[in-house]
């Protein structure tokens, strides 16, 4: 039954777009609303991840936000929620905020993206942020139509623990030989390639929201990053958002089966990694936008369910126990390889007691200590329209995600075509692995902290509650109690006054770096909440305009003892012209002198191909190939395209001025020219090559028809950004 299940949900994914059935719970005309606050703290805290509490915050490069959907099909209501943090550690507040206004565990699923640049300890002020966003989206309801779609990424991610993962199909590989290829299925299977999106407008065609499902590590961000950051999900969102040339939708970004998944960290610094996976992810976004357009609809039955269970040593299947504490094996301290610690150098991972003296709960873990997770977990199964989503107390591997979405397929409504698994919702109790994958203790088995069966209990739990929904979606919450009051921001208030200690240079070309100190309060309180911190505005006609700001993209600041620095990464197609910084503190407004945007002068010309154009030995085609300005990882922060493309170069032969035009096939500039051959010299003259954006070459440069010089560009920064950060963040520690 459960193949067939599984058959069916495939049949559903390859259609990607809602069917429209109905049940006994058949939804009536579709009401929505969204909303997003400002929860970045002030500086000074620890992170989320890589247990480094002696790394602190120091400033923000992608502000952290929650967003919340809410939906009503008439007669009951739901909120999906998520907020970039590593866990959603505050749901009971945040439950409290929304009782009164009719909402429940029932039907608040509260998700985080799980960045790991967010704060270690979200404190009443988050949550009352987050409460805030669910009340303002529930104000915001209006008609609405919505269906469902899925997108696939392509290389964004991949299976950090193979090894683990291939054990699920019988494989016994050491660790550290194992690869994708090796899988007897499909290697794709390792990850988690899907995004499911909820797309929701107004019936005028207005975009709401789209509701976004994805399973990757938020961990572009390294250990040794010292700003809170919204990682890749955070610019995924932007990017998003950019499609759209009026009114865009609200991204809620939400993460999946997660457990062993990581970005693919192919670019020089973690602001470009981030940048990077949030384009392969967003691609999918806006494949899954549009192809949800053509089926959307008014009637959406909407309702949820939540439980509760223990781990208190029961038998979860016969012969299948859990323990009644949470224990952490021996693997732990290596960290994932997207999160070395400072023992990685003692290759732990796969570290497991012989077959011979496994245990009936733990396996073959060697415990190393107890884990700070409760025994208590919370799992929620809700139904939008012809979706069913089911949560995941922690971090499921994609495989142990796929057993999930099975086993609540065999007993979900009949009108549910699709089951969806939502990671880190509900609160936080570490791991879910297979047992298969436990029991090779890499590091997610080694984090797996209720024994070789622990995601057993939450599977059962998920397959009780779609046959709950299946029954019915029961009653609307009452609205009961009164809201908390939420405590004063953390930041916002700061210093009175500030002052301009560095200008910028005068003149800036594309592809450099901005940058702007200045003096203020400490803890980065200065910064306003919700609102921008630094923009960046263009000189007009009609006086200043704001081209962008730290809410976007390219921007990161940080505060040392009230010592401000901001700097911005020029894209290469920024218009020239005058411009300048204007810092919006909460209580002060510092603008720098003005300076310029120029276009680069930095393009590099590396060579010249020569074949012949056509038959006989003349004449020669000519085809000129260049590169950008390598980024620096320690100034440049965005994605840079390798090569210049448009325009045209000037190439003199002989004394003679040739212009050769952008040729995308032969991903260069190509000209015709007679009496040249290979071994033969040309020049490209000062500012010679001039792209389609009109930055251009400097100096002049001598080519060797022939020849073309290796690209000069900074070496990707490898997985987990390299050894891990010494004390405090000074030098490393070797791996």
């Amino acid at each position: 039954m459960q193949a067939a299940a599984i058959s069916g949900l495939t049949a559903g994914l390859a259609s990607g777009t809602a069917t429209g059935k109905s049940g006994a719970d058949a939804g009536g005309p579709l009401t929505a609303g969204v909303a997003k606050r400002d929860i970045t703290p002030d500086n000074g805290g620890s992170f989320f991840g890589y247990v480094r509490p002696d790394i602190r915050a120091e400033g923000v490069a992608i502000r952290l936000f929650a967003h919340a959907l809410v939906l009503s099909d008439g007669e009951r209501k739901v909120a999906l929620v998520s907020a970039d943090l590593g866990k959603p550690a505050v749901r009971d507040a945040v439950i409290e905020h929304v009782r009164p206004l009719g909402f429940d565990r029932d039907s608040v699923l509260f998700a985080a993206t799980h960045t790991h640049a967010g704060p270690n300890s979200p404190g009443d002020w988050i949550a009352g942020q987050i409460g805030d966003a669910i009340a303002a989206a529930d104000a915001n309801r209006r008609p609405a139509r919505a269906g469902w779609a899925t997108g696939t990424v392509e290389a964004g991610n991949w299976n950090r623990s193979i090894e683990a993962h291939l054990a699920n199909f019988g494989l016994d590989i050491p660790i550290g030989e194992g690869s994708p290829e090796d899988h007897p299925i499909d290697p794709d299977r390792a990850r988690d390639t899907t995004v499911r999106m909820l797309r929701v407008e107004g019936t005028d065609g207005t975009p709401i929201c789209a509701w976004t499902l994805f399973g990757n590590h938020p961990t572009a961000f390294t250990p040794s990053n010292t700003t809170f950051s919204a990682d890749f999900p955070g610019v995924a969102r932007q990017w998003f958002a950019d499609r759209f040339d009026g009114d865009a939708p609200t991204t809620v970004y939400t993460t999946g089966r997660v457990g062993d998944q990581i970005p693919r960290y192919d670019d020089y610094g973690q602001y470009a990694v981030a940048e990077r996976t949030a384009i392969r992810t967003e691609r999918a976004m806006w494949d899954a936008w549009q192809s949800a357009g053509g089926d959307l609809s008014r009637n959406l039955s909407v309702g949820g369910r939540a439980t509760h269970d223990e781990y208190r040593g029961q038998e979860v299947e016969p012969g299948k126990p859990v323990d009644d504490d949470a224990v952490v094996g021996v693997p732990t301290l290596d960290g994932g390889e997207n999160g070395p610690t400072p023992f990685s150098g003692l290759e732990l991972e796969g570290k497991r007691r012989p077959e011979w003296l496994a245990d009936d709960v733990h396996g073959r873990k060697l415990p190393l200590a107890p884990a700070p997770y409760s025994t208590d977990v919370e799992v929620q199964a809700m139904r939008v329209g012809d979706q069913l989503l089911v949560t995941v107390p922690g971090e499921p591997t994609v495989e142990m995600g796929r057993r999930m979405r099975g086993a609540a397929a065999e007993v979900a409504p009949d009108a549910v075509d699709d089951v969806a698994v939502v990671g880190i919702a509900n609160g936080y109790n570490g791991y879910f692995t297979t047992p298969e994958e436990y029991n090779k203790q890499d590091y997610e088995g080694g984090n797996t902290a209720f024994g070789q069966y622990t995601s057993l209990l939450i599977r059962n739990r998920q397959r009780d509650l779609a046959a709950d929904i299946a029954a019915g979606l029961g009653d609307p919450a009452e609205p009961s109690g009164s809201r908390p009051s939420i405590p004063n921001a953390p930041v916002g208030g700061g210093d009175a006054d500030g002052e301009i200690t560095d200008q910028p240079a005068r003149t800036v070309e594309r592809m450099d770096v901005v940058t702007l100190d200045w003096a203020g309060g400490w803890s980065g309180k200065d910064r306003p909440v919700g609102q921008p911190f630094v923009l960046l505005e263009r000189e007009s006609g009609s006086g200043w305009e704001t081209v962008t700001s730290d809410l976007g993209l390219g921007f990161v600041w940080t505060e040392w003892f009230g010592d401000y620095t901001v700097r911005y990464d020029v894209p290469p197609d920024l218009p020239t012209g005058t411009y300048r910084l204007r810092v919006n503190a909460e209580k002060y407004e510092l603008t720098n002198r003005r300076f310029d945007i120029a276009p680069s002068t930095g393009l590099r010309v590396r060579g010249v191909r020569a074949e012949n154009a056509g038959p006989g030995a003349e004449p020669t085609r000519l085809t000129v190939v260049a590169q950008n300005p390598p980024p620096d990882p320690e100034e440049n922060l965005r994605v840079r395209p390798v090569q210049p493309t448009g325009g045209t170069v000037t190439i003199e032969v002989g004394g003679e001025a040739h212009e050769a035009q952008w040729d995308g096939d032969a991903e260069g500039w190509v000209a015709t020219v007679e009496g040249v051959g290979a071994g033969d010299t040309v020049t490209v003259p000062e500012n010679g090559l001039v792209d389609g954006l009109g930055n251009r070459s400097g100096a002049a440069v001598d080519l060797t028809v022939g020849s073309v010089a290796t690209l000069d560009w900074p070496e990707t920064m490898g997985t987990g950004g390299g050894d891990p950060p010494g004390l405090f963040g000074i030098g490393t520690f070797p791996t």
